[in-house]
């Protein structure tokens, strides 16, 4: 029985998987993996960190740990921390604390200074220059907050998120279950590769491309054979299939010659959803159902093989799994904010896109997290600068294409159905400038716009009394702390810091004495407003 496939009644690619999913919706199964087994695996639940990243504040060398306001000058060597200690050593006026790198930052230091960098002479060392806040010290949560997502459902886990995960203390996670996978390849020309090639046959190869792509984005071949066009043989492979897998793959048989016998037994054994696509190579695919799994007709040629593979087959296995979509490779990007490399060194600078714009962010070397957040990276060589709205090119990670947020951090954007770059008001008035991002968050101590969609007020609370906890220039509140300690990377870390300083942060993150008001004002682009309703009023 002959299958006629009029043009005019094709379905595009889109269409056609559109309706085979309402007709099959692809089945899932959630397991629980160790992560040295979740390579290529698709988290099944957002995953957040139990701690912050680094979980302390501490040396990225071997030197002496100072108060930056007391430099220059000479200091009188109290004590030493080594890696993995937890000495309770407090730095005053003209102290030090000798620290290897990695090692906890002792109460009231601000600064390291490179051992190289000192004179030392009898317990005393000497510092001829002013040193900056915040010299080679990685801060606590400047790279993850506690309590903050760091894989989002249908994140493939990379080995950079593995990191990530084993960095957070994270042992075992919930993944999709990659689908099982059988491959039939039907003709009486197909011969195995390693035989003789006789006059009329061919090597078969559209198996091995199948097996090879299924294996590299991250799916089960648990079977692969080479049938002739046999309508008894090839239902046989098929029931074989049946058995073993969750999804079976054919090739050949599929159009409209006297042996083509593909069509006939998913019809006869099962349904054909959709017989023929708007396509070029690959108009007569098969979308069928037997026994309710998912069988799939792929024309015998090779190029079409890999078209209906790459357009139709793996978007369907990849919703099995509940992988999100993304853009690979790389893209050019304008930089939303100026760059510089390190004058000597090749340098690497995470980014985030959005809206065709590039948002670097800060980055010290021990942020795997960041590195592995951020949509991508740029290069630059050795001294190079990058000025504002220059265009690069950005190497990337993951494109994720879901609505952001951008701005500050507040209690009630968490748990909204947006990717959130929270990196403070600085990066977002610029966002406004440059008429870009979804949602925008905007404090009042940064810039104030003329026209906004929503706004909150919030107060801002002190509590304890000493050293005082500031922010990243970035945030907003940064602006009403004069003489930080401590620059934190978001409020969410401000709690850590009770009992120990002077803690500075919004209500909500903390409790406290009012010492002043900010305002949010919350800009949204047009039909993203309805995702807001009833928070911000």
């Amino acid at each position: 029985m002959r299958a006629i496939l009029p043009d005019n009644s094709l379905l595009s690619v889109e269409e056609a998987l559109s309706k085979f999913v309402q007709e099959m919706p692809p089945k899932r199964e959630i397991i629980e993996v160790k992560i040295d087994n979740a390579l290529g695996l698709v988290a099944a639940e957002d995953i957040w960190s139990n701690i912050d990243l680094p979980p302390f504040s501490r040396s990225t060398v071997d030197g002496f740990a100072v108060k930056s306001s007391d430099t220059p000058g000479s200091f009188k060597i109290i004590g030493k921390i080594g890696i993995g200690e937890a000495k309770e050593l407090r730095i005053e006026k003209g102290v030090a604390v000798e620290v290897d790198t990695g090692s906890i930052l002792p109460y009231g230091a601000d600064a390291v200074v490179k051992i190289e960098d000192t004179r030392v002479n009898n317990n005393i060392f000497f510092i001829d220059k002013k040193i900056p806040f915040g010299l080679n010290v990685a801060w606590v949560g400047s790279d993850i907050n506690r309590n903050s997502i760091i894989v989002r459902e249908g994140n493939k886990i990379t080995p950079e998120i593995i990191s990530l995960l084993a960095s957070t203390g994270i042992s075992e996670i919930k993944v999709f279950r990659p689908p099982k996978i059988y491959i039939v390849s039907t003709g009486n020309e197909l011969i195995s590769s390693g035989e003789e090639l006789s006059i009329g046959k061919i090597f078969e190869s559209n198996s091995y491309y199948l097996s090879a792509v299924l294996r590299k984005d991250g799916f089960i071949p648990v079977g692969r054979e080479v049938v002739k066009d046999s309508k008894i043989e090839i239902w046989d492979a098929i029931n074989r299939g049946l058995e073993k897998a969750d999804v079976v793959l054919i090739t050949g048989g599929t159009s409209a010659g006297e042996k083509d016998y593909v069509h006939q037994i998913i019809r006869e054994k099962g349904k054909i959803v959709v017989h023929g696509l708007r396509i070029k190579p690959g108009k007569p695919a098969i979308l069928g159902i037997i026994e309710d799994k998912p069988v799939f007709g792929i024309p015998g040629n090779a190029v079409a093989t890999i078209m209906i593979y790459g357009k139709l087959i793996r978007n369907y296995l990849s919703q099995m799994v509940g992988e999100r979509t993304y853009e690979e490779e790389s893209t050019i990007a304008r930089l939303l904010l100026p760059v510089k490399a390190d004058s000597k060194r090749f340098t690497y600078i995470p980014v985030f896109l959005v809206d065709g714009y590039a948002i670097p962010v800060r980055f010290e070397s021990y942020m795997i997290g960041t590195f592995t957040l951020a949509d991508g990276y740029i290069a630059l060589n050795p001294g190079e600068e990058k000025a504002e709205d220059e265009e690069v090119k950005v190497i990337l990670n993951s494109k994720e294409k879901d609505p952001v947020i951008l701005g500050e951090e507040d209690p009630r954007l968490m748990n909204l159905p947006f990717r959130k770059i929270l990196l403070g008001s600085y990066p977002a008035c610029k966002a406004l400038e440059k008429g870009i991002g979804d949602i925008l968050v905007i404090s009042s101590f940064t810039c104030n716009p003329e026209k906004y969609n929503f706004s909150i007020s919030r107060k801002i609370v002190s509590n304890g009394t000493g050293d005082e906890i500031g922010y990243d220039d970035w945030i907003g509140i940064s602006k009403i702390v004069k003489n930080p300690s401590v620059k934190l990377k978001s409020p969410s870390t401000a709690p850590y810091f009770l009992g120990r300083a002077k803690v500075i942060a919004p209500e909500g993150y903390i409790t406290g004495e009012e010492i002043n008001t900010e305002t949010l004002y919350i800009i949204v682009k047009k039909g993203k407003e309805k995702f807001l309703e009833g928070i911000f009023r």
